[in-house]
């Protein structure tokens, strides 16, 4: 299976559009220098409040990379400011907007954040009821009077689940932490996955 052609079908299947070669090698985790950083489409400070929010969303831990160990941020930087248009980036942008506004955020700006305001504003939004986060995905702002706890919600749903995109798609994680088996042999229906691939989702 061609992977170039295997990551652009899965954008397509799930809403994303994987427009360029540069876009498909950042994805494939081309390694960057994290403190010279500059993001396209955040500023500084959004990219700064991001890396931690995602760092905390899809951590290192002993067996496997973290999201930023893979440039998931960069990425999303990179992947917005070139595939989305206008309307979608000022909606992201309203979403980005909301969380900075939710975190205490002082005169010293976010430099001054500890990961305890970072956890908090994830437990807060994400550690719902189901039924309040379908209530909150179902809010429409051009619709609905305005609700900041709803945009919110909406803007790091969107993160978690774009990261998590981004994260099983990259190459390293695709090939050394998923199941991985870049010639497909025989199809082997009705068996237990522990069987298959010892308990592993399959890479692309």
């Amino acid at each position: 299976m061609n992977r170039r052609n295997a990551l652009k079908g899965l954008g397509l299947s799930i809403g994303y559009t994987i427009a360029t070669p540069t876009i498909i090698s950042m994805l494939q985790s081309c390694k960057t220098e994290a403190d010279l950083w500059v993001p396209s489409f955040f500023t500084m400070d959004e990219g700064i409040v991001l890396k931690n929010l995602i760092d905390l969303i899809l951590p290192k831990t002993q067996n496997t990379p973290g999201a930023l160990d893979v440039n998931v941020p960069e990425f999303l930087d990179l992947y917005i400011s070139k595939t989305y248009n206008e309307l979608k980036q000022k909606k992201y942008k309203e979403g980005v907007t909301a969380i900075m506004e939710a975190l205490p955020i002082t005169e010293k700006g976010v430099s001054d954040l500890e990961t305890e305001n970072y956890d908090a504003l994830l437990a807060k939004y994400l550690k719902i009821s189901k039924e309040q986060q379908l209530a909150y995905r179902a809010y429409d702002d051009e619709k609905d009077s305005k609700n900041e706890d709803a945009i919110i919600f909406q803007a790091l749903d969107n993160l978690r689940n774009s990261s998590i995109w981004a994260f099983k798609t990259s190459e390293q994680i695709g090939e050394n932490v998923l199941a991985y088996d870049p010639v497909p042999g025989s199809q082997k229906g009705c068996i237990p996955l522990n069987e298959a691939t010892g308990g592993k989702a399959w890479s692309l």
